[in-house]
């Protein structure tokens, strides 16, 4: 794609993995996509998730609402009120706050996860949300008066208005309903709250089951209000500045047998989890950390590149360095003694400048690579405005020119838009969206994928977008994405009423389709020759028990790519050949039907074969 094809031009500091470089980069949003508006006034939407059903689901952090559209709502549509399927009520019981209140949370009703049977099993449509409540102090100061509220995660169960046993009555409706406690009583704020939800693509664990992983943030401590509050991100026994993993199902562990929330929590933390308890009256517990040293990540989720399941996950830094990282058991991510890369020692007191020496509050008194190699960091794979010491902005400069994008949530793309397979998009509150090309290790971006100096380009580039849903069919080139109701800030620099000022398009679902995407499938050359319409491949045993054959005619286009999806199109495998005859190991598949796709070497599909793993 060549510079010279846009209209215009934005000036953007990028960090091309651990260097700084300026270039002129575009805004490719009107060029590549068409843009059209499914619904509007939703009330500061969080997530948006395509779900299994072909809706798509949102939540209303405010609104304390879970809605739901058709996928192929036109925009004719918009002015159609979103389908609400479940409301906690505002102002009494656990939400014990209201618009009236001039206190709210950053967000409030935030992640949401679907059940990956949720369509194949009657008794698994199983919804998790997370979402903040409890007002316990949130005094109305500037600094020295931290907001102290709780958090919970809940699983529901979804009910089609057709469903024997909906407990809806007459006229009968889609109705989600509260089923279960996950977690209570875990860390809120007025700030850094994250809130993100995903479950593993796949079953993992000695009780070979789907986990649940859980974004929350350091609660903001140590900066504006919260200054005084510690930061326990370091600190593996809480749950402060952490990514937790989670039971789908409760495991059926028996209680502790002492007064505490490990009762409750015991059945949902899994046996296999990286940390126990360091308190001895609970060593014998698991605790719910998976990972370590996170600021606010706002953005978690799972990707398959050439086979290998990674979990990635977007985070905010302070004055600059957001992340976007790889996320491992039992790791440290550096927060609060460490801010991006933790090798260029941006942030120091060993300097000759000012700005640079604090991290939440806190003295950096030593250099960033120094404690990043002794205590074992894990570097990020990408960070954003990786600005040199010098350029640390103060504290007291304007918060919204920071050298910050303000990463609001993560996705992959893996479709068949051209260059685009395996891209991380990631969401942000003040530059739109971007995409990052992963290299085929899937560990790193690839900074050779683009034309462009940096490895990426920024999308809906005055917009404030908080969250995207893709269409995971792989000839679609659809996304959706919510945008904030307001600007501003939704934490405490916004005021504790939060911000009001206009956004863009604020509170709407929009729906991007790009506008060039190869969509045939069967031509197995796109430059020449006669479609082939069936038979390139064969595929055997079906049913199958542990490894299913491929055999593909020899004029196919090397390489070969199969995906194993399920009957829903989510991907579970991918494999690659250059030979015409290869085999794919299901073993660990559960039993159920699933869809075999063969792509050419011009990563275009070419068939679809279903079948059946006993």
């Amino acid at each position: 794609m060549k510079k010279n094809n846009f209209n215009f031009f934005i000036t953007l500091v990028w960090l091309l993995n651990s260097f700084t470089t300026r270039a002129q980069v575009i805004d490719s949003t009107t060029i590549l996509f068409s843009i059209d508006t499914v619904a509007k006034n939703l009330g500061y939407p969080w997530e948006i998730t395509y779900g299994p059903d072909d809706s798509l689901w949102i939540t209303e952090a405010r609104g304390y609402r879970v809605v739901r559209v058709s996928s192929s709502r036109t925009e004719a549509q918009k002015n159609i009120a979103p389908q609400q399927i479940l409301k906690i009520p505002l102002g009494a019981g656990e939400i014990n706050f209201d618009r009236s209140s001039n206190r709210w949370p950053q967000g409030g009703m935030q992640g949401l996860a679907i059940h990956p049977a949720f369509m194949t099993d009657v008794n698994k449509r199983w919804v998790y949300l997370s979402y903040v409540y409890k007002k316990q102090t949130c005094p109305n100061g500037t600094t020295g008066a931290p907001c102290y509220f709780r958090a919970k995660i809940i699983r529901c169960r979804f009910y089609f208005a057709a469903d024997a046993g909906n407990p809806t009555s007459f006229p009968y409706k889609d109705t989600l309903t509260i089923m279960d406690t996950v977690l209570s009583n875990l860390p809120g704020s007025n700030d850094h709250n994250s809130g993100r939800l995903t479950i593993s693509p796949f079953t993992e664990g000695p009780d070979n089951k789907y986990k649940l992983y859980y974004t929350i943030g350091d609660m903001g401590a140590g900066q504006f209000n919260n200054d005084t509050r510690i930061n326990y991100a370091q600190n593996i026994d809480t749950c402060e500045g952490k990514i937790l993993r989670l039971n789908t199902e409760p495991d059926g562990d028996a209680s502790f047998g002492v007064a505490h929330d490990y009762n409750t929590w015991r059945q949902w933390i899994p046996n296999d989890n990286p940390y126990n308890h360091s308190v001895p009256a609970f060593s014998i517990l698991k605790t719910p950390v998976y990972s370590f040293g996170h600021r606010n990540a706002q953005g978690i989720v799972w990707g398959n590149v050439n086979g290998t399941w990674r979990l990635y996950s977007s985070e905010h830094g302070d004055k600059s360095d957001d992340e976007v990282n790889n996320i491992l058991p039992a790791t440290n991510y550096g927060w609060p003694k460490v801010a991006g890369m933790g090798t260029d020692n941006n942030y120091s007191s060993l300097d000759a400048f000012a700005n640079n020496d604090r991290l939440a509050s806190s003295l950096v008194n030593y250099a960033e690579n120094t404690w990043a190699t002794t205590n074992t960091m894990q570097r990020p794979l990408f960070a954003t405005f990786n600005w040199a010491a010098s350029a640390i902005p103060a504290d007291g400069s304007n918060i919204f020119t920071w050298p910050t994008i303000a990463p609001s949530s993560i996705d992959i793309y893996q479709g068949n838009i051209p260059g685009w397979k395996n891209s991380l998009l990631v969401t942000s509150l003040k530059y739109g969206m971007y995409r990052l090309k992963l290299k085929s290790s899937g560990d790193y971006v690839d900074s050779a994928s683009s034309t462009n100096i940096v490895d990426t380009f920024p999308l809906l580039h005055s917009w404030r977008v908080r969250d995207i849903a893709i269409n995971p069919s792989p000839n679609s080139g659809t996304f959706w994405v919510v945008m904030d109701s307001t600007g501003s800030t939704s934490g405490p620099t916004g005021g504790f009423t939060g911000g009001n000022s206009p956004t863009k398009d604020g509170g709407k679902i929009l729906r991007l389709r790009y506008n060039t995407l190869l969509t045939l499938p069967l031509n197995e050359n796109p430059r020449s020759g006669p479609p082939i319409v069936k038979d390139l491949i064969q595929v055997y045993p079906n049913p199958v028990t542990t490894t299913i054959y491929v055999h593909g005619k020899k004029e196919l286009r090397k390489p070969l790519l199969v995906q194993i999806c399920d009957i829903n199109g989510r991907m579970l495998k991918e494999a690659t050949s250059f030979r015409n005859d290869f085999s794919i190991d299901v073993a660990d598949l559960t039993p159920g039907t699933y869809l075999l796709k063969l792509y050419n070497g011009y990563n275009i599909e070419l068939q679809i074969e279903k079948f059946i793993k006993q």
